[in-house]
């Protein structure tokens, strides 16, 4: 009697084993997370705002001489668009991963901006450099989370 419950205890394991192993599904291979398309269209969108985040570098220069007209200007002419560009920039991005956070960094550095401009109003060069560097460096948070051709 034990051999035999031994012999289908042993069968039983098998068929389980056997089933577990079938049934289980393979890994499912992922495909490029962007077409080539989409690629050169984010290609296009990032040369537009980091043209932008080059003419950021005017911004200093016209701090420490005070001209906070000319900044003001600035932020809200050349700059103006910059919020829109690297929104739309950024609902280009993958939605699960890439998207949320690079909408986060791009309303940081609007934030930044609208920060100097503020500082401004008041004559704050301290408070309008610190916000320029914290743009930058948002800034460069953003363009960090945009794919290469390698990502795609």
């Amino acid at each position: 009697m034990k051999k035999w419950y031994r012999s289908v205890l042993s069968l039983v394991l098998v068929a389980i084993a056997v089933l577990s192993i079938g049934c289980s599904s393979a890994p499912v291979a992922k495909g490029p997370l962007y077409s080539p398309e989409q690629l050169a269209q984010i290609e296009k969108y990032v040369s537009d705002v980091d043209a932008l985040r080059v003419r950021m570098q005017e911004i200093p220069p016209l701090v420490q001489k005070k001209q906070w007209v000319d900044v003001q200007t600035f932020i809200h002419g050349p700059l103006g668009e910059l919020r829109t560009k690297m929104t739309r920039l950024a609902r280009l991005l993958e939605p699960k991963k890439a998207q949320p956070a690079a909408l986060d960094a791009a309303k940081a550095v609007f934030g930044h901006l609208i920060a100097i401009d503020e500082a401004t109003q008041t004559g704050d060069s301290q408070k309008a450099l610190l916000n320029y560097n914290e743009a930058l460096r948002d800034f460069q948070v953003f363009l960090d989370l945009m794919p290469t051709t390698q990502d795609g």
